[in-house]
């Protein structure tokens, strides 16, 4: 399995859940050392592992991260592209290169990983699994860029599918998700102001946060099954609320 985006988050914890599972994964983000230290950890755990640091907003740099982890691996039974970004900015004062930073990794990103792993995946009958979310049913004040890039990813989901029927493509659609880094780039003061915008209009605090193993060992099983998959919503449980109320949310 190749997991992009697996520095941190839903990305590593997948990777972790598929080599508990006994998976051979090799783990993809931009961020070298946190890339390393998730891999150190899956190690330590007994899991196999290894790291393919590369940018998903450099094309040649995504085709030879991809061929080297195929290289790796001996082959492809799975992809899943979780790296996503999100700034906290209101669509009035989104900025040009906001934009482009958001579609460039959410998006763009992913097209660029597909086409370099897509006639393996093909060859081996794998499966590609993409990160969605709840946003694109319900978006919030502030994530907008986020959420709009969520919908392009589902339009080239099916893009994909038109093109390369004989591998399966999946969406999985995630809830409201604890434990990520989604909100660590927001900045105090305009975190608490929009914030307070959507306590006032009653839309946060969510009911639940997934703690993001769950969500892992949900795209991991996605990845274990033989039948196709074409979207799997992965949503948190009223057992699972936390007292403690967290920001982040996928």
């Amino acid at each position: 399995m190749l997991v992009v985006g697996a520095s941190s988050g839903v990305g590593r914890e997948v990777a972790r859940q598929v080599a508990r599972a006994g998976g051979h994964v090799v783990l993809a983000a931009r961020r070298a050392q946190a890339l390393a230290d998730a891999v150190d950890a899956i190690r330590t755990e007994g899991g196999k592992a290894d790291a393919e640091p590369f940018d998903v907003t450099d094309q040649a740099r995504c085709q030879q991260g991809v061929a080297s982890a195929v290289a790796t691996l001996g082959g492809l039974d799975g992809l899943v592209y979780a790296a996503g970004i999100s700034p906290l900015v209101m669509m009035q004062r989104a900025s040009h290169s906001e934009w482009q930073q958001v579609l460039a990794v959410n998006v763009i990103g992913a097209s660029h990983v597909t086409a370099a792993a897509v006639e393996t995946l093909e060859h081996d009958g794998g499966r590609a699994v993409y990160v969605g979310s709840y946003s694109v049913r319900q978006s919030l004040p502030g994530i907008g860029l986020y959420a709009t890039s969520k919908v392009a990813l589902d339009g080239l989901i099916e893009a994909w599918r038109m093109e390369v029927p004989n591998v399966d493509f999946t969406r999985a659609l995630l809830g409201n998700t604890s434990g990520t880094e989604f909100a660590n780039g927001w900045g105090a003061e305009e975190t608490g102001r929009v914030t307070k915008l959507w306590i006032e209009r009653g839309l946060f605090p969510a009911a639940t946060m997934m703690p993001v193993e769950a969500a892992g060992e949900a795209i991991a099983s996605v990845l274990a099954l033989r039948g196709y998959i074409d979207d799997i919503a992965i949503m948190p449980r009223q057992r699972d609320a936390s007292a403690s109320v967290d920001p982040k949310r996928r």
